[in-house]
């Protein structure tokens, strides 16, 4: 008769558990997986899938209880550092979203709001615009594959029963600023193209003061902007490319901070 004990049974549990909290944590907090278009059951599906296809290629497991003080807070690093991982991936899109917000303003369509199923609020028609073509290049050169990559490495500079670094999360704190630094660098040409509008629009209504800014200065600023994005947009594949290549080098880094 095979005989299991506890602490076999406890280290077999724990040996799935911890590496799925892990990923489960990365699925809940990056912007593609946890989209609201996935059903909830095939992400934990591809959570599970995921975590049987790594597990036997993890580093050696600490001999710690799972059902324990010391089991649980191991449960919790491994959530936090998830989370970490797609929190960085998440302030990648928000980015082009704040690009996005920034030239609304800027052309006067603040007010033209659509709603985002993907985070369940309303946004502006631009930065939904700009969300989708961003998205649409992080697949087109296997960005989903790169991450899962990186999460899989995850488990080999930062292993299981390792804390996390306090150097780690000072760094992604720090992270938060290419948050407005990216989205003002993405909008600059229209930005930059419709603040020469609006100078001209200032000086003609100086020099001719009968000059209704309200009727002309509107469409004006309209056309100059959309003229100013489409130019644009063919032109944000380098620079978007930039970014995910940043955020993915970051996570390296991240992971092996002391």
């Amino acid at each position: 008769m095979l005989a299991i004990s506890d602490s076999q049974i406890n280290q077999l549990v724990a040996y799935f558990i911890w590496p799925f909290t892990r990923i489960i944590g990365m699925i809940m907090a990056d912007p593609l997986f946890s989209s609201r278009s996935i059903p909830r059951r095939f992400k934990g599906g591809f959570a599970l899938a995921l975590t049987i296809l790594i597990a036997p290629i993890l580093p050696p497991l600490p001999a710690i209880p799972l059902v324990s003080a010391a089991g649980l807070l191991i449960l919790i690093q491994q959530l936090v550092i998830g989370l970490i991982i797609g929190f960085i991936m998440r302030i990648v899109i928000t980015s082009i979203e704040v690009a996005g917000f920034i030239v609304s303003t800027q052309m006067g369509l603040g007010f033209a709001m659509f709603f985002d199923p993907q985070h369940a609020t309303q946004v502006p028609g631009i930065s939904r615009v700009l969300t989708i073509m961003t998205t649409l290049l992080f697949l087109t050169f296997d960005g989903h594959h790169i991450l899962l990559s990186v999460l899989v490495d995850s488990f080999d500079k930062l292993p299981i029963g390792k804390p996390v670094p306090a150097l780690t999360l000072r760094l992604v704190a720090e992270w938060g600023k290419h948050l407005f630094s990216w989205g003002l660098w993405l909008s600059l040409p229209v930005v930059g193209s419709l603040l020469v509008t609006n100078i001209a629009i200032g000086v003609m209504t100086r020099a001719a003061p009968q000059f209704n800014v309200f009727t002309f200065g509107m469409p004006l600023t309209l056309g100059i902007g959309f003229i100013g994005l489409s130019l644009t947009l063919p032109l944000l594949d380098p620079p978007i490319t930039q970014i995910y290549s940043e955020a993915f080098a970051f996570i390296t880094k991240l992971l092996i901070a002391p």
